[in-house]
């Protein structure tokens, strides 16, 4: 997977983190880490420091997932570990819960 792009009304929601993180975890079998370098992907022209912002607040949440900080940017998983398995469920189900709420909020 070379990146994750979001519509702009779909951001924001934890969407983008739950997609990757499943499709990570489908493609990752038999591998045993997977590196990231978090970063805006959607061809905006950032500067130097809203990159650098982008890159630490997307790090932040691939930590949310397992990923840990390794080196010059890049955040390494390691496939093995069960805590990986874990915090991908957990957020699954703080996304399933957050559709929940909105479907009990907006029925006719």
């Amino acid at each position: 997977m070379d990146r994750v792009i979001l519509e702009p009304g779909w951001r924001g929601v934890g969407l983008g983190p739950v997609l990757a993180g499943s499709a990570i975890r489908r493609l990752s079998q038999g591998c045993v880490a997977v590196a990231c370098e978090p970063g805006w992907a959607d061809g905006r022209e950032l500067t130097a420091d809203q990159h650098r912002d982008a890159a630490v607040n997307l790090g932040r949440v691939w930590q949310r997932f397992g990923f840990e900080p390794f080196q010059d940017g890049v955040h390494l998983l390691d496939c093995h570990l069960q805590r990986t398995e874990d915090l991908l469920a957990e957020q699954q189900g703080e996304f399933l819960a957050l559709g929940q709420a909105w479907r009990s909020h907006h029925r006719p």
